[in-house]
């Protein structure tokens, strides 16, 4: 086979497969492919679809712009390069979502591809202009090292104005990508409810106040369309206590989830209240009534919670798991008469966002349509055991937390946590939950001169993201609980 025959096919794979390595090692930091996941946020392989997703895209921009025509150059690999990097998005969405070799329900195909294009539109705007100027770069540096054996095609031609006009219109690409990142970066996040200045309530004054409350919340609950295994949850010794818990469970789940964790503290002498979110638990697993939520609404809720709880023990320890870990989390930094705070694995930003963008991909969702996203499309109606969870969430709830995760970042920086004791657990195995975000608010703690007891679960446990709920697919509650009552009952200061 000659040069030029072969110049037709396998120079273009190696591109292809040159893209896809820069791909995996440069999603960190820009974005390529780190949105490939199973669902919105769920766990999957972490490499395999940017991997595969990249490589298409780059043989097809390759292929068109340099493989085909057999005509190599830095401005035709710079701008195949920027072409894979804003192309391949929507295309490692796409195999992660419908690569898991599950069934398509086509009643169900229009709204998973919405969901794709959405989650890729907002990668894109948030982080393409650093994808696309790290795929130039790349495929420049492909150009350099292929062209001493790249087969040419007669002699060098000056660039055509279509190259011309493609490279210019990749540029303005490129600056209005960045110049949309830094207009959603610098708008400005309302933070007055959810800080100091928001309006507090009364804590409970003695355990009958405290018991009061709790029967004020169940009235308020039984007139909602709740699911019986979804209402708040009270457990008591009868008589105040030493420290009393307050577990805060995860979005879209409910009580139910720490119905096992509750009843082991609740044996070990603690008090243990489990409070219901807003708008969650009700019995239709397919309902709305996420869409509303807000961050103040969670900020009134955990300090709802932990007034009720100041009345159940001489000191007050919050436990909470993803979402309720964010509050966890925010219960740390600003309410002084918390005994101990465990946060685990805090959702303060999606994993398929980079941490350096996640203010700027927090304001843009809230701008873009409110979609129901399912958290695995092979399992549209929820896991097998999970009936008292929600099986779809919010765009704007994501966004909800997002926004008070910047929140706390940005308080952290300044001032150092109020509660007394401050503790984490951290699954390495996590690709729900941004880790990179929790590290950043642990080093932040410990910088103002706070000592965080800090846990982290290996990855070869494969753990899945709720560490807490046993009727998780792939739970191992024996392997976290003793982990998680060791972080509680230990005291730092």
């Amino acid at each position: 086979m000659s040069d030029a025959a072969a110049g037709r096919w396998w120079w273009t794979p190696v591109a292809g497969a040159i893209f896809s390595i820069a791909a995996v090692l440069a999603a960190p930091v820009s974005g390529l492919g780190a949105s490939a996941a199973v669902g919105v946020v769920q766990s999957g392989d972490g490499w395999l679809a940017p991997f595969v997703g990249t490589f298409v895209t780059g043989c097809v921009f390759w292929g068109l712009l340099v493989g085909w025509p057999r005509r190599l150059s830095l401005l035709r690999a710079g701008l195949a390069g920027g072409l894979v990097g804003l192309g391949a998005t929507p295309v490692v969405l796409a195999i992660a979502d419908f690569g898991t070799g599950g069934p398509v329900d086509p009643a169900r195909l229009g709204e998973r591809s919405f969901g794709i294009l959405e989650l890729a539109l907002l990668t894109t705007i948030t982080t393409g202009f650093v994808a696309m100027a790290i795929m130039v770069a790349v495929g420049m540096l492909i150009a350099l090292l292929l062209r001493r054996v790249y087969p040419r095609r007669g002699a060098a031609l000056p660039a055509s104005w279509v190259l011309r006009a493609g490279a210019v219109g990749l540029t303005v690409v490129v600056l209005s990508l960045a110049g949309a990142y830094v207009w959603l970066s610098q708008l400005p996040l309302e933070a007055t409810a959810l800080t100091e200045q928001r309006v507090r309530g009364e804590p409970a004054s003695s355990y009958e106040a405290a018991l009061a409350a709790f029967e004020a919340v169940r009235a308020a609950e039984a007139m909602l369309p709740l699911n019986p295994d979804c209402h708040s949850r009270l457990l008591t010794h009868g008589r105040r206590v030493a420290r009393s818990v307050v577990y805060l469970h995860g979005l879209t789940n409910c009580p139910l989830q720490a119905e096992q964790l509750a009843q082991q503290l609740f044996e070990r002498g603690y008090n243990v209240y489990v409070p219901r979110w807003p708008g969650h638990g009700e019995a239709d697993q397919m309902t709305l009534a996420l869409t509303t939520l807000s961050a103040e609404q969670m900020v009134a809720s955990t300090d709802g919670a932990i007034d009720l709880a100041r009345g159940l023990g001489d000191e007050v320890v919050v436990i909470g798991m993803s979402a309720g870990g964010a509050m966890t989390a925010w219960a740390a930094q600003y309410r002084a008469d918390v005994g101990r705070t465990v946060a685990v694995s805090p959702f303060l930003g999606p994993h398929f966002v980079p941490p350096w963008a996640n203010r700027a991909a927090a304001n843009l969702l809230l701008l873009m349509p409110n979609m129901m996203l399912a958290w695995n499309p092979l399992e549209p109606e929820g896991a097998p055991g999970m009936e008292h969870s929600y099986p779809r969430i919010p765009t704007h709830a994501l966004a909800q937390f997002m926004r008070l995760g910047e929140v706390l970042q940005a308080a952290a920086q300044q001032s150092p946590p109020q509660a007394m004791s401050l503790g984490m657990l951290l699954n390495d195995a996590d690709f729900a939950v941004n880790n990179a975000l929790a590290w950043q608010l642990v080093a932040a703690w410990r910088a103002e001169g706070r000592t965080v007891d800090l846990e982290v679960l290996p990855r070869s446990d494969l753990l899945p993201h709720d560490l807490v709920d046993p009727r998780m697919p792939g739970a191992r509650t024996e392997l976290v609980y003793p982990a998680l009552l060791e972080l509680i009952e230990r005291r730092s200061r």
